[in-house]
């Protein structure tokens, strides 16, 4: 099939998933640069989908602008296995992606840091991490299939999936799952879990420095911003492509607020592009200091 005839449908079909005009969504389908091959299917497991969502909202707000080797989440491939999902992580950020996930209780912080009722388990060289309090799982492995070292504690820090979990671990484990001020949980938990899975897409916003900003505001949203590369028109473009959006009601699907942003899932996933770079030259020297703090 034809570039030209490719797009007509893709358009077709933003035009029916948002309420996007029709020129608009041509104009956003004409812009998809990159093919992937088919999307990476969601789990038909809700509770492998909050397992995927919590661990990519809790990887955005770990990381930030601290990546590197342009994987945002840390993540470079995400691949189905059964009813989980097997992450290959960037060799330089793996370490410190078991770090953010395993749940510890940080006194300095007051609060318990990762993913609660997380526990680990080596399996063939390679570590899975599982919902303790669930059947959900996820399987890491480096992407240059070195060895991946369990994190120590730090300053203030009790190590909480070396233990049985508690009460207090267990009651944050179901603020995640009843979050109050959350419009649809059950969206959060598709779109979040979709960012986990879609790391050849998302990676692209963080390309042209090797690393980019992510965060979120509550537990209900995450945020990307970049500055060079893909527009914020091409990004959507190419997430849409790729079934980023399928199945959601039309009023969550796309909201393109301005040039530089759009909100998708009603405010899920935050898309903020700057008009102009943020660092020039000064982007190897960044790099530099992220690559130094990693050792």
């Amino acid at each position: 099939m034809s570039r030209s005839s490719n797009t007509s449908r893709l358009a077709k079909q933003i035009r029916t998933q948002t309420s996007l005009t029709l020129s608009t969504a041509s104009r956003i389908a004409q812009q998809v640069n990159v093919y992937l091959g088919s999307p990476v299917a969601d789990s038909p497991d809700p509770y492998q989908r909050r397992l995927e969502a919590h661990i990519a909202h809790v990887l955005a707000d770990s990381f930030r602008d601290r990546q590197l080797n342009s994987a945002l989440l840390g993540v470079r491939e995400a691949q189905p296995e059964g009813q989980s999902l097997k992450l290959t992580l960037d060799s330089g950020m793996a370490d410190e992606v078991l770090r953010e996930l395993l749940p510890r209780f940080d006194h300095y912080y007051g609060g318990i840091r990762g993913v609660p009722g997380l526990r680990v388990r080596q399996s063939k060289g390679r570590w899975a991490l599982h919902d303790a309090l669930g059947s959900a799982r996820v399987t890491l492995v480096r992407s240059d299939r070195g060895i991946m070292r369990l994190p120590a504690a730090r300053g203030g820090e009790v190590l909480l999936w070396k233990r049985v979990p508690s009460s207090l671990e267990k009651r944050e484990a179901e603020e995640w799952v009843d979050s109050e001020g959350v419009g649809d949980l059950w969206v959060r938990d598709v779109l979040l879990s979709r960012v986990l899975r879609s790391p050849g897409l998302v990676n692209r916003t963080a390309k042209p420095h090797g690393f980019a900003n992510c965060y979120t505001h509550h537990s209900g949203d995450l945020v990307i911003e970049w500055c060079c590369g893909d527009t914020v028109e091409a990004l959507c473009a190419n997430l849409l492509a790729h079934g980023f959006a399928d199945g959601l009601s039309q009023g969550a699907v796309i909201e393109l607020s301005s040039r530089h942003s759009a909100h998708l899932g009603d405010h899920t996933v935050i898309l903020n592009r700057h008009d102009s770079c943020q660092y020039g030259r000064g982007a190897e020297r960044v790099t530099e200091y992220i690559r130094k703090s990693y050792a």
